[in-house]
């Protein structure tokens, strides 16, 4: 069996028995490996863990966009890192590699919210073992891992205006990703159609209508992510504690 195959015979299917269980197997790890660092901020371990994690994520996304110029699936239309995923990729590996607040209030927003919808209905087309299955889940539950791993380990927290920011920074970076979709004929964060996999989120942006009007649905499923993303930080500054760390 070739796991590097573009013409492999196991198309992914969604909640499959290696689709749950690879999701399981992660959502593990996002729980154990930040508390085992915990209290570990910038000893030798915890380095090491962050360039190693940094590192993966990076030979994920490189490996895979040679892996489709090797196999001749690489196209501009749909192959370039434009999707919100994948600049979160090279971000996330910028934050383990060096730490800053001001980047991390950013994707702690976008790594959470827009991983956890692309985890659980992935837009891939081969299924386990495949290399592109590998490369999915490791670069995606990877995301998601150095988020909860910096709040937990480096103790960063987002504020309101982190969420502004965030939410901002997104709107900007949405609209030159629109642009770049006209130029090219493309479909990059799905901004020109809808997402290929059916989920209780594409029914709820189905409802503003066909696309464009989709796209309002997109951006109140963002806001209400991105507040229940918050809340936690919300409602512990609310009872008193002090819950942001000097910067």
């Amino acid at each position: 069996m070739n796991l590097f195959d573009p013409n492999f015979a196991e198309r992914f299917q969604l909640f499959t028995t290696s689709h749950v269980t690879t999701m399981i197997v992660i959502a593990v790890l996002w729980i154990v490996i930040p508390w085992r660092f915990k209290g570990q901020k910038d000893n030798r371990s915890d380095r090491l863990f962050r360039y190693v994690l940094g590192s993966v994520l990076v030979s994920c996304s490189l490996g895979f966009t040679l892996w489709e110029v090797v196999t001749g699936r690489f196209s501009l239309d749909t192959s370039l890192p434009l999707n919100l995923c994948d600049l979160t990729n090279y971000l996330c590996a910028i934050l383990l590699f060096r730490p800053r607040f001001k980047l991390f209030e950013i994707i702690y927003f976008w790594g959470l919210a827009g991983s956890i919808q692309s985890f659980v209905t992935p837009n891939i087309t081969f299924a386990f073992p495949h290399f592109e299955f590998f490369a999915f889940y490791i670069q995606h539950g990877g995301e998601f891992l150095t988020i909860l791993y910096i709040t937990v380990v480096t103790g960063y927290h987002p504020t309101v205006r982190s969420l502004g920011k965030s939410l901002g920074v997104l709107c900007g970076y949405v609209v030159f990703v629109y642009g770049v979709n006209l130029l090219i004929d493309a479909n990059y964060m799905f901004l020109m159609a809808d997402t290929p996999q059916p989920s209780a989120v594409t029914k709820m942006i189905q409802l503003f209508g066909d696309p464009p009007r989709h796209i309002i649905g997109l951006g109140l499923i963002a806001m209400v992510s991105y507040g229940v993303l918050y809340a936690p930080f919300m409602i512990k500054n609310l009872i008193g504690k002090r819950s942001f760390p000097a910067r």
